[in-house]
């Protein structure tokens, strides 16, 4: 068998190149007929249909080369029907071994298993889109194709696939429900078909993708050109009630145990065939998995990324404006206040979203929510109105301009009593009686209203050389100053293959306050740039590609005063075996504006208007990700103000494929300071354990334990998915002070959700 199976391997790469061509964007169509045959959804391919249809081929390597043809080849074919998409595909495979499929838990790790993916753009922008992936034990991945590619699997929708194992090959048929997907009525769609074929370490792709570019970019697709205008899904409302009761109680506080039973729904409602309406009433988050701890160093608040699936849908119409440093609006200032263990959920009574698509054109979101006063907050906090509306128009082939405005309306009767300051040259927020308030907590910020509003031009050129950022924002409060109430700035980016550069510079004016977004420092200019290199050995090397890369940036004063400086050089190695090795140096100036206590532990600080420089030194390796086995770790050593900071991160998955997988993420950072300043060792260790007993049923136990905030956290989670995104919940979560294992807080969920179409 095995002699049968080298020769078959090598008549399929001798026919390969002999027929060889490479699929290049816009040079490749596929026809897609519709049909009225009935079609048994189990991946054997063995219907009447299939056989009449075209097949599509001539996948080509993106990894570890992008000048090959694949080793396996891969074919598919596609058809419609008045309800679904039908997509089948067959993935040859000439080599022995068992195929590398982790986990059978939804939504698995692109990078760490064989699948194959259909990337539909129905707008036909080569901008958005929609993803969907299947592996060879049929564990399926959706997920939003957004601005450059980016895939965002936290989507969760409603489709089908089926899988079938055959002699050198597994095949998969995949339904995708046009009530799933949004799309204009035209009959020329993008497409792309990628594979990651790991056990044989290659990804290749339907449509050739250059190296140094995202697989999932939908600018590298074909065309998908339907044999009449897809006519709109017809009537599409869903409702996805839930009921919920839970039992918690508070023992740092002394606080009664307290019972709650809820109940509230999600609906989602087609507007047209391209342009939906989210609806929730009383929405209950509480199966989100908690936020991962981290050390925190810095002087400013961290980002903590959006988990709740009701902020998900084309999210990067709302939360995409401006620069990372001055987002205008950022979802998790609704409902959630504060980050980690002494995060807290603010009860949302209402909501609704807009979005989509109008015409070929023209972008719209438009969201309202409306919070309850907190009751269990001791700040008081009152019930909010919150809104955003983002108008978008694509120009110039793949650009975008768009309008924003953001709001928050007290609707308390505290407005003015209680207005919280923030100051310019830190971010903190204080009271009036100045009473200092956490950066995160900006739910508690009373004032009548504040307003966000703005433009964003977004370039990116057709073949992808040129991408940039240019944007201008202002807010408006009812008690601050006209003056210095601005955030501006501008990125460009040139990228090829082996040589990209990038410019940046951004302006916050010191008034400018966005409530409901994200800008951890105002009153500051940023300036910033840098290259990379890369080189792509030739064939008989361990080396896929190797290269430097060089960055500088700072901060100043809008007096143009000098704050922060950083400049830095790594050069990366990432091998044919997929490990990756990266070592780096870089070097830090700060000016302090406050006092600071640089070891974060309450001891004395450094005096303000003071200055530091230091170097640090960082390497770090990832070993074969294709492996049961896999270590990840870095070491970084040097300066840190005044003092010297050692950091040592260590990672370990164990893996049982696909029931089990076993994870060890650990952090320790020694920080030391001279006298009379204190030192600080610091540990950070977060155990994880998964469990997928089947493709519907997962446990997930998840330990954190954090030195610096003192805090033991334990979250398990049981899932079962009865019916597609239908689900059954039992969430347990307690938090222990380190000192003596005292309990802090403790809970227990029991959730039921129900996908229904009416």
């Amino acid at each position: 068998m095995n002699r049968i199976k080298r020769i078959l391997t090598l008549f399929f790469l001798l026919v390969s190149v002999w027929s060889w061509g490479q699929n290049l964007p816009d040079q490749v169509d596929y026809f897609i007929e519709s049909t009225d045959e009935f079609i048994q959804l189990d991946g054997k391919l063995d219907e009447p249909v299939w056989k009449k249809l075209p097949k599509a081929g001539g996948f080509y390597q993106t990894f570890p080369t992008d000048d090959q043809p694949a080793l396996d080849s891969t074919q598919f074919m596609i058809t419609y029907t008045d309800k679904a998409i039908i997509i089948g595909v067959i993935c040859y495979d000439y080599l022995d071994g068992d195929y590398i499929s982790t986990t059978r838990r939804r939504d698995f790790g692109w990078s760490n298993n064989d699948n194959v993916g259909v990337y539909l753009d129905p707008y036909n922008d080569k901008t958005n889109g929609f993803s969907f992936q299947v592996t060879p034990n049929n564990v399926q991945r959706e997920g939003l194709v957004l601005l450059g590619g980016d895939v965002r699997d936290d989507w969760d929708n409603k489709w089908f696939s089926a899988v079938y194992k055959g002699d050198n090959f597994w095949s998969v048929e995949i339904s995708i429900p046009f009530k799933t997907i949004r799309y204009n009525n035209v009959n020329q769609w993008n497409l792309q078909v990628l594979r990651n074929n790991l056990k044989r370490n290659e990804r290749t792709a339907w449509i050739q993708v250059p190296q140094g570019y995202r697989m999932s970019n939908m600018t590298f697709s074909g065309r998908l050109n339907w044999d009449q205008s897809p006519e709109p899904a017809g009537p599409n409302v869903t409702v996805i009630p839930y009921v919920a009761s839970s039992a918690g109680r508070n023992h740092e506080e002394g606080e009664p145990t307290e019972y709650k039973l809820d109940a509230g729904f999600d609906a989602k409602v087609a507007v047209s065939s391209s342009l939906n309406l989210d609806l929730t009433f009383n929405p209950d988050f509480s199966q989100v998995e908690v936020d991962q701890q981290v050390t925190n160093l810095q002087r400013f608040e961290l980002f903590f990324p959006e988990r709740r699936q009701f902020f998900l849908e084309n999210q990067d119409l709302f939360a995409d404006g401006g620069f990372f440093r001055s987002r205008p609006f950022f979802s998790r200032r609704i409902g959630i206040q504060g980050s980690g263990e002494t995060r807290r959920n603010v009860p949302i009574i209402a909501g609704a979203r807009l979005s989509g698509k109008i015409g070929s054109k023209w972008r719209v979101g438009a969201l309202n929510m409306v919070t309850n006063r907190d009751e269990t907050s001791k700040e008081l906090s009152p019930a909010q109105n919150y809104s955003v509306a983002v108008l978008e128009r694509q120009i110039f082939g793949r650009s975008r301009l768009s309008a924003i405005f953001v709001g928050r309306n007290n609707l308390g009767n505290s407005a003015v009593e209680y207005d919280s300051i923030r100051l310019a040259s830190t971010g903190e927020l204080r009271d009036q009686f100045g009473n200092e308030i956490a950066a995160e907590d900006t739910l508690i910020t009373l004032s009548e209203y504040n307003y966000v509003y703005g433009l964003d031009y977004n370039l990116a050129t057709v073949d992808n050389s040129w991408e940039g950022d240019f944007f201008y924002h202002r807010s408006s409060d009812p008690n601050v100053s006209s003056d210095e109430k601005y955030a501006t700035g501008a990125f460009l980016r040139y990228q090829k293959p082996t040589f990209g550069a990038r410019v940046n510079f951004q302006r916050i004016g010191e008034n400018h306050n966005a409530e409901v977004g994200f800008v951890p420092r105002t009153g500051v200019s940023n300036y910033g740039a840098g290259t990379e290199f890369n080189i792509f050995p030739k064939e008989g090397s361990t080396i896929q590609r190797h290269g430097a890369s060089f960055d500088f940036g700072g901060v100043l004063t809008n007096e143009w005063e000098r704050l922060d400086n950083d400049a830095g050089v790594e050069y990366r190695f990432s091998f044919l075996n997929t490990s990756y090795l990266e070592v780096g140096s870089n070097w830090n100036y700060v000016s302090l504006t406050s006092s600071f206590d640089p070891s974060r532990s309450d001891g004395v600080e450094l005096e303000e208007n003071t200055t530091h420089d230091w170097y640090r030194y960082r390497i770090f390796y990832r070993s074969d990700r294709r492996k049961n086995f896999i270590v990840r770790g870095s070491i970084s050593n040097g300066g840190f103000f005044n003092g010297r900071r050692f950091n040592a991160e260590l990672g370990l998955t164990f893996r049982m494929p696909p029931l089990m997988q076993i994870e060890l993420n650990g952090e320790y950072n020694k920080v030391n300071l001279p006298d009379p300043y204190s030192d600080a060792d610091l540990y950070l260790i977060g155990p994880r354990f998964d469990l997928t007993l089947s493709n519907n049923v997962f446990f997930t136990t998840f330990i954190q334990y954090n030195s610096q905030s003192e805090n033991l956290g334990h979250n398990s989670r049981f899932q079962w998915r009865f019916k597609p995104v239908s689900d059954v919940f039992l969430v347990y979560t307690d938090n222990y002070i380190t000192d003596g294992f005292q309990t802090r807080n403790r809970a227990i969920v029991f959730k039921i959700n129900y996908w229904l179409n009416l």
